[in-house]
């Protein structure tokens, strides 16, 4: 018998088990590392690659520093030194926020402050699990929470243990589900508030012993991915509607058991307070109509420590300033998206058909136009009265109480002569005075309203321009605040040429004695234009209207205009954008089956082809690539007096871009998932870009990102109306990012999926918490500051999602198509996006799921070349939102003028490529470039450090554990082959 027989017959079960170990570990590892998509999931979730020096001082090029980090307002503890410093001082400014950004709603008797020391009982099932933030991709756990019983004792409350430890218990029911997670079909969650039943005779016993007042939570979730119900789900398997008799109530009411419980504590309570923890309008009008209910505060989602701030006003300590950043309607029913939202309230209402077989393809039609929110109940209410307004809403935009009072004097406005010159600036300063007992803040809103001619341009009533918060003001002091409008700004965008005068685009309308431009100033968007202090201007260039004729501004939207019929006549029943001509016959209506009724070539034509030749981003120049060059990336930046500078224009790009191989360049543009790339070659560094507007997140669990701050929601900060902390709130942004990984390889976190600037069309929208208001200027300006101040410290911020991204329902099932005419389009939803670019200096833009019109949002050269890159100017980055759908074609994308696609590996094709391919791959690399160039990313790059990109470290495990699995077999095959052999020995002999 020959060795190797003798090793088969007595160790074969050790040889039949390595061979199929090592190629089972062998098959794993060479998929999981070298298939570029697996390579990259698995990095997301266990870490990537790491940035190391191989030689140099890295030291000696900071370009950005924490020292050099300057706030506006908020004011330090101490120095910051540590990352565990900056999460200490981003929560002291998370904390600032929420003082100013809670709304006092109500406050019959001076029933609030409660004072310190107050005894309370806290009712409601979700007053033990509040809803801090969303859910989704910018969601956060793993991280510290304040709630709410321990935020009323910090105030020094003292809280009913019996009624909190009923609420933990399972006595007190279920409670609500967690929030749906992404995708997930949602047709209706309760609240999962306590029925009255479930009380025992020993909670109701505790109320007596604190009784200084009773606080009701109400609490709302929304989050990514899914809309909220406008049903009233059944409630843990009950066969009727939890709404009761009325079937069609909705989400944002409250439910029959939270009706029963106000009713309840109002029985058993003198001092009542409401807490409204919903980041987006619910009907409240029970609150304004219950007596018995006297006081009530908005909190929004507070984040990770706001709730240290509510107890702080609840005691005194803190006078609540924040106003409402969306018009609180008395019935979300009553409302013009009501009829064109999500699924359009039936089963599959918005998806296309051909033949009556539904198609994939869903859409949602802009039908109300310009008239939505505040400046449709304005407007309306200036035509039909007060009576019809107090029926219709309850708290209007810019709205919110004071502990304090205030009285306002205008000491000045210019021009003084009241004549508007196109060019020129409204400037209006008004002295704010405390005539009130106690410290506090106000905020002065100026609206405008332009001349309105019946069937011509459309224009709401009253538009906010401009809005100013005081400082702190001693009773008996004053601050004069200054606003200021650009004449510009208050340019209608004609798209269709309404007023018959040859020309579509900005334009000022003529104005009449009797139909002029008036500002206003008010406490919100109700008192302005309502209350005493109007002022009337007129066109200093005479009655005829002004063209702003602006270089490369043209209508770029028609075929999405057009997605909607005009209107023929007064007895049509064709379909139009609703018209404040009249209100009542253009108000919109549910789509019915013969609107979602297309042709077959309608749906063919939604494929995306190339059609290079006949395109604006057509190239027949020659490249070579690869050419040797000592240029690197660093080379370009302009550092000064501590000022960082990378001039876009420079001809050394091209250099650089030749330098390069089309191959890198498009694994560079195709892997853009939470990071960019690195290039050694070019020293091209590896950067790190977590999502989401409430602080840095990491969505899909990489390690490098870690102990920073859970801030408010968006909305919280849009409703503090303070520019200088969303500024600051920037800057800290800044500050922790610098930081970043600084427990592994020190990489900072250069790049920032925030802030999020889409518009509060519907308050059933799913994401309204992570978007700041329904006004476009308030979420510009808020945003603009909030990118200034992360950028003065080297981060970022792609600001998304662009554009027309307004609801969650179908946005990316084959794309949402969204209608919508293009006044609607740049006067609403583009707004906060170009204030973005222009007042912000945004270099990083991400694009949206949907469609606009038939159009891929991050495919849409008119979006992303004409309007943003044209138009604005933009100089940056687009990336992609999370693509792992075939419609978003990253073909598309860099013809469109986008540069980086946010998925695990989808790049563009270098094969065969054409001269056009060539220059849209070089041409997105260049933005990339520049935005990284310009970034924080940049720190420890210069002439004469060398850095490295070492393997992750669940790699280097594969490798530990492959060589372990081999030596482990190895050590098992020596014993067992010599066992073989001995026994094989001992039968010979």
């Amino acid at each position: 018998m020959n060795i190797i027989k003798k090793i088969w017959k007595g160790a074969r079960g050790w040889l039949i088990t390595t061979v199929v170990v090592l190629i089972f570990l062998l098959t794993v590892s060479l998929v999981a590392t070298q298939n570029a998509f697996l390579y990259s999931t698995i990095s997301s979730v266990f870490g990537g690659e790491k940035s190391t020096v191989v030689s140099g001082d890295a030291s000696k090029y900071q370009y950005y520093t924490v020292e050099n980090a300057e706030f506006n307002q908020h004011q330090t503890s101490g120095e910051i030194k540590t990352k565990d410093d900056a999460l200490k001082e981003a929560n002291a400014l998370n904390e600032e926020i929420a003082s100013e950004g809670n709304i006092l709603l109500k406050n019959e008797g001076n029933a609030l402050p409660l004072g310190e020391g107050a005894k309370i009982s806290v009712f409601g099932k979700n007053s033990v699990n509040l809803v801090y933030g969303g859910s989704g991709s910018s969601a956060r756990s793993g991280v510290d929470i304040v709630d709410l019983y321990e935020g009323l004792e910090n105030a020094g409350f003292e809280v009913n243990p019996t009624l909190k430890g009923f609420y933990e218990s399972g006595e007190s029911g279920r409670g609500r589900k967690e929030s749906p997670q992404m995708g997930t079909e949602v047709s209706g969650f309760g609240s999962g508030e306590t029925p009255q039943g479930l009380y025992t005779d020993a909670v109701k016993d505790s109320y007596d012993d604190y009784s200084d007042a009773a606080i009701v939570v109400i609490s709302r979730i929304g989050g990514e991915g899914y809309d909220l119900p406008r049903t009233m789900t059944k409630e843990f398997g009950d066969s009727t509607p939890i709404s009761g008799a009325n079937a069609t109530d909705h989400y944002l009411q409250l439910d029959k058991n939270e009706r029963a419980m106000i009713a309840d504590v109002c029985n058993n309570f003198e001092k009542v307070i409401v807490l409204i923890n919903c980041s987006t309008p619910m009907e409240l009008g029970f609150i304004e109509e219950n007596e018995k209910i006297d006081g009530a505060l908005w909190i929004g989602n507070p984040g990770g420590n706001g709730l240290n701030a509510l107890g702080k006003i609840l005691s005194g300590e803190v006078n609540p300033s924040g106003r409402t950043v969306d018009n609180f309607a008395r019935d979300f029913k009553n409302d013009p998206t009501w009829a064109n939202f999500g699924n359009n309230l039936t089963t599959d209402g918005n998806e296309y058909t051909v033949g009556g077989a539904g198609q994939g393809y869903f859409y949602v039609e802009y039908e109300e136009g310009i008239y939505y929110g505040y400046r449709y109940y304005e407007t309306r209410a200036y035509d039909e009265g007060e009576e019809w307004y107090d029926e219709a809403v309850v708290y209007p935009f810019g709205y919110g109480l004071s502990y304090t009072s205030f009285d306002w004097e205008i000491v000045s406005a210019f021009p003084e002569d009241r004549a508007l010159a196109k060019d020129g600036t409204i400037t209006v300063n008004v002295k704010v005075t405390n005539t009130g007992d106690v410290a506090g803040k106000d905020v002065v809103q100026m609206y405008y309203s332009a001349p309105y001619w019946t069937g011509e341009i459309e224009k709401s009533h009253v538009v906010l321009g401009d809005y100013a918060k005081t400082g702190v003001i001693e009773p008996g002091e004053d601050e004069t605040v200054t606003l200021t409008l650009k004449v510009r700004d208050m340019a209608s965008y004609d798209y269709n040429d309404a007023n018959v005068n040859g020309f579509k685009g900005y334009e000022l309308d003529a104005s009449s004695s009797s139909n002029p431009y008036q500002i206003f100033i008010g406490k919100n968007a109700h008192d302005a234009w309502a209350g005493e202090n109007a002022d009337d201007f007129t066109l200093a260039f005479g009655s005829a209207a002004h063209k702003y004729d602006d270089e490369g501004v043209e209508n770029r939207f028609d075929e999405v205009s057009n997605g909607f019929e005009k209107l023929v006549d007064s007895n049509s029943s064709v379909k139009t954008y609703m018209s404040r001509t009249d209100f009542d016959f253009t108000f919109p209506t549910t789509p019915t089956a013969e609107d979602r009724e297309v042709s077959q070539d309608f749906i063919t034509s939604l494929a995306w082809t190339v059609d290079d030749e006949n395109q604006p981003y057509y190239s027949d120049k020659t490249y070579q690539q690869e050419q040797p060059t000592e240029l690197k990336l660093y080379d370009l930046i302009d550092f000064e007096n501590g000022t960082v500078s990378v001039d876009y224009e420079d001809e050394r790009w091209e250099e650089l871009l030749d330098s390069l191989g089309l191959a890198e360049m498009a694994s560079l543009i195709g892997q853009g998932n939470y990071k960019t790339n690195a290039i050694t070659s070019i020293d091209l560094p590896l950067t790190t870009m977590p999502d989401g507007p409430a602080g840095f997140t990491a969505f899909m669990g990489d390690p490098s990102v870690y102990g920073t701050a859970f801030y408010a929601s968006e909305c919280v900060i849009g409703a503090t109306f303070n520019k200088d902390l969303a500024h600051d709130m920037g800057v800290m942004i800044g500050i922790e990012g610098l930081f970043g990984n600084v427990n592994g390889d020190g990489r900072p976190y250069a790049g920032w999926y925030a802030p999020a600037i889409n518009i509060h069309r519907s308050p059933f929208s799913g994401r309204n918490w992570e978007y700041y208001s329904e006004d476009a200027l308030l979420s510009g300006k808020m945003a603009a500051n909030v990118i200034a101040g992360a950028r003065s410290c080297g981060v970022a911020c792609f600001v998304k999602h662009f554009a027309l991204n307004d609801q969650e329902t179908n946005r990316d099932t084959n794309g949402v198509l969204t209608w919508a005419n293009e006044q609607t389009i740049r006067e609403i939803y583009l707004k906060p996006f170009e204030l973005a670019v222009k007042e912000g200096r945004s270099n990083a833009i991400m694009s949206s799921f949907n469609r606009i019109g038939t159009t891929w949002a991050g495919g849409s050269y008119d979006l992303l070349t004409g309007v943003l890159r044209k138009e604005w100017g933009f100089q940056g980055a687009v990336i992609t939102d999370y693509n792992l759908s075939d419609y978003m074609n990253v073909e598309q994308m860099i013809r469109a003028g986008g540069d980086l696609n946010l998925t695990q590996d989808d790049r563009p094709s270098v094969d065969n490529a054409s001269s056009t391919q060539i220059a849209c791959i070089r041409q997105a690399t260049k933005n990339i470039l520049y935005t990284v160039a310009t970034s924080m990313a940049m720190n420890g790059h210069g002439d004469g450090v060398v850095w490295g990109i070492g393997m992750p470290t669940w790699v280097v495990i594969v490798i530990w554990v492959n060589i372990g699995v081999a030596v482990g077999l190895g050590v098992w095959g020596f014993f067992a082959i010599r066992k073989a052999l001995k026994k094989a020995k001992t039968k010979a002999e």
